[in-house]
């Protein structure tokens, strides 16, 4: 179905929601529309409760002009339309099949998929499939620290953050709290480097060549001290780390698992019901 058909079925769905052919004495009316009629107790249920007095007015102030609004453009298309045009009802079915189907195998899904993945299922699964996770940018682990230049504490932060211990990195995040204006340590994840310069007074032409030369940077700006400490890198092409593809591979396996149990299911579907002579061909 294009794009189109469905948005004009769904706002002829919304437009008749509400609204009734003919007058009705006994009722309130809100607005008209050639012989088609709002009436109050129509948005009884729409509006929801705790609304204030006001924000009922501008509710009800809008909704009747966009009734209006639906209203015309559906007698237009009422007018315009060949009455084959008008005909939707093998696509309103085939749309309810597939929305039934769909609820079915998502209560399928959520009854019966196992949805603890394994270390060692992620493992295999980036070790099986190495071509498919090749880095697009060059990435890294780092420190990172911005601190005024005259800090009393910026020697300290300053070997603290060159080290590689992790109670030296405990020590630099317990300082930076008290005295950095930025700091960040990135040593579990994995940002990429043209994020990481964003930080930093820093021009770097030739990424590759940088990464394999440099290790740790500081720099000075106005008043304030840059440090970087480069952990680790992975360059661009290169095999993407497991820790950066962990959720991502991760949520490829649990997909596999849907798709391997609806599949199941058609099948057994298909099965029970050829054992049990359900259908036949012609």
């Amino acid at each position: 179905m294009k794009r189109t058909t469905f948005s004009f079925l769904i706002l002829i769905f919304i437009i008749g929601s509400c609204g009734k052919s003919g007058y009705n004495r006994s009722e309130q009316v809100l607005a008209r529309v050639y012989d088609s009629y709002l009436y109050v107790n129509d948005l009884g249920s729409l509006i929801p409760e705790g609304t204030s007095a006001a924000d009922s007015v501008l509710f009800v102030r809008s909704y009747v002009d966009n009734w209006i609004k639906g209203q015309l453009l559906l007698y237009q298309a009422e007018k315009n339309l060949t009455s084959e045009q008008k005909n939707f009802e093998d696509q309103l079915r085939d749309y309810r099949n597939s929305l039934i189907v769909y609820k079915y195998e998502t209560e399928l899904i959520n009854q019966n998929l196992d949805t603890l993945v394994e270390n060692h299922e992620i493992e295999e699964y980036y070790y099986k499939n190495q071509k498919n996770f090749q880095l697009k940018d060059n990435v890294v682990q780092a420190v990172y620290v911005k601190i005024k230049s005259d800090s009393p504490k910026i020697r300290k932060i300053i070997q603290y953050a060159k080290s590689d211990e992790q109670s030296d990195r405990d020590s630099l995040e317990l300082n930076c709290t008290r005295f950095a204006e930025d700091y960040q340590i990135i040593d579990n994840d994995w940002i990429t480097f043209d994020d990481f310069l964003d930080r930093l007074p820093l021009d770097v032409y030739n990424q590759e060549s940088f990464l394999r030369n440099n290790s740790f940077i500081q720099v000075s700006e106005d008043d304030y001290t840059y440090l970087a400490n480069i952990l680790d890198y992975r360059l661009s092409e290169s095999l993407s780390p497991l820790s950066q593809e962990y959720n991502n591979i991760k949520s490829i396996i649990l997909n596999l698992r849907k798709r391997a149990l609806i599949k199941q299911m058609h099948q057994k579907i298909y099965d029970e019901a050829l054992k049990k002579e359900e259908f036949e061909y012609f």
